[in-house]
């Protein structure tokens, strides 16, 4: 119901802390690739607070979650699951593939700024790599889409809005992400659309970190062939 959510001012609040808190793993993450040969218990103790960040924001997130939670979960079996998952995926790449041709045709870019950050910070190192793959697979997708779309789309818009909750969470989700052209921009305005639409339609947020999860997978691959 309406109201058990908090007043306005408070719900945008939450959302600045969260989008917030989200960029600081990134950080702890250089701190242990900078300290990783020279101070390597530096590097550990960095490590260690970087995990312990990232915990304790997907729990946070997940209380938030299911305490202004609109939406009940819609009856699936795995067919259902499994149909989401690739067609969101497919629906996926293929704007992405269209936008990241456009972005190379005009702005002569062939990887986002964002991509580029996460290739500059795995680096050559071999721990990095699997340091940065690993959040990237696995942290990033569930605490990103408890945020940006588990938080975001309950704590905002009447019971029955689908769209407007639908495009907020596609804006939040592109502005968290660095970019430098008005065309990659929009690769993750429309990923993050897609994810909020699976996760509007089926009401289980589960559907879209499975997604979420096999989108960074393929895109992790990408950049560790690249290197």
């Amino acid at each position: 119901m309406d109201e058990t959510r908090p007043a306005l001012p408070k719900r945008v609040l939450i959302m600045v802390l969260l989008a917030v808190s989200i960029q600081i793993p990134p950080i702890f993450e250089l701190l242990v690739k900078q300290n990783m040969y020279s101070h390597p218990s530096v590097a550990t103790r960095w490590l260690v607070v970087d995990l312990v960040v990232f915990v304790a924001i997907i729990v946070w997130a997940t209380h938030l979650f299911y305490k202004y939670r609109r939406w009940t979960p819609r009856p699936q079996g795995v067919g259902s699951r499994l149909g989401w998952l690739i067609g969101g995926y497919l629906v996926m790449i293929a704007g992405e593939d269209v936008l990241a041709i456009l972005n190379q045709a005009i702005y002569h870019q062939s990887q986002t700024t964002n991509n580029q950050t996460i290739a500059n910070l795995m680096g050559n190192s071999s721990l990095m790599m699997m340091l940065v793959a690993g959040s990237g697979i696995l942290l990033s997708p569930v605490a990103e889409e408890l945020i940006f779309r588990g938080v975001l789309m309950n704590l905002f818009f009447k019971d029955d809005a689908v769209w407007p909750p639908i495009l907020l969470s596609g804006v939040v989700f592109t502005l968290e992400h660095a970019s430098t052209t008005p065309v990659s921009y929009l690769i993750y305005f429309f990923m993050g659309a897609v994810f909020a639409f699976v996760y509007r339609k089926t009401g289980h947020l589960s559907n879209v970190i499975a997604l979420h999860m096999l989108n960074n997978i393929v895109a992790m691959a990408v950049l560790l062939n690249a290197r």
